[in-house]
């Protein structure tokens, strides 16, 4: 049980990482933009997530 909940940490970590190198690459230092492109990670990921859970 551990084990998968440790699963599903990296892979959420791995999902806001990589919506952050893309928010970075494509708006620059442009923290607006940035921080509701992370923001918006973050929902998905919560979404994937629960997604699973059921």
């Amino acid at each position: 049980a551990q084990e998968e909940e440790i699963v599903k940490l990296k892979n959420r970590v791995k999902v806001l990482e990589d919506k952050e190198d893309v928010a970075v690459t494509c708006f620059g230092d442009d923290a607006p933009i940035k921080g509701r492109s992370i923001n918006e990670g973050e929902a998905a990921a919560e979404r994937i997530s629960n997604d699973s859970e059921e």
